[in-house]
């Protein structure tokens, strides 16, 4: 009787330590498949439309073994603020659906040409301007603001790649 008892129990041991188990291993399964869905790749189509700046700010370079000194830091700061001042000289980042981009100037009619203006691509979920710092547009949530880096540098070494800009559509 006392062997059955303990079988007994030790069932019931198991069991609940199985059932426990399964549980937690169907809520991270379901927390994960719920964050997967809640994960967004844009299309072109969500990048196309007329784009006001938001805001700017500096981030190391990824491929940054050290910590930035504060010389780097100060330069970068400088930097991304001459560039603020050179997008807010704009109205609007306009991206049309036909592959082309302006950046358009306060008062300009829409017939006017273009002056800084040219045209995109679309690649791993990102819009790529073709100017030489290779500007990439990122959307991170459905209907959200873009964030654009750049990924190559003209001249100088960690100049752009410092450089973090925000975009929210007006349109």
């Amino acid at each position: 009787m006392q062997k059955s008892t303990r079988a007994i129990c030790a069932a019931t041991l198991f069991l609940v330590i199985g059932t426990t188990a399964l549980a937690n291993i169907l809520s991270i399964t379901y927390t994960l498949t719920v964050q997967a869905q809640e994960e967004y790749l844009p299309t072109q189509k969500d990048f196309v439309g007329k784009w006001k700046l938001a805001g700017g700010a500096i981030r190391p370079p990824r491929d940054m073994t050290d910590a930035p000194t504060p010389e780097q830091e100060a330069a970068a700061n400088e930097f991304q603020q001459t560039v603020t001042n050179f997008y807010t000289a704009f109205d609007y980042l306009e991206i049309t659906a036909d592959g082309r981009y302006n950046f358009h100037q306060p008062g300009d009619p829409t017939s006017a040409p273009c002056v800084w203006c040219g045209t995109w691509s679309f690649s791993k979920s990102s819009l790529w301007l073709k100017l030489d710092t290779a500007p990439r547009l990122d959307i991170y949530a459905k209907d959200g603001d873009i964030q654009m880096t750049y990924t190559a540098e003209p001249d100088e070494k960690s100049k752009y790649a410092w450089l973090v800009f925000g975009w929210t559509k007006v349109e």
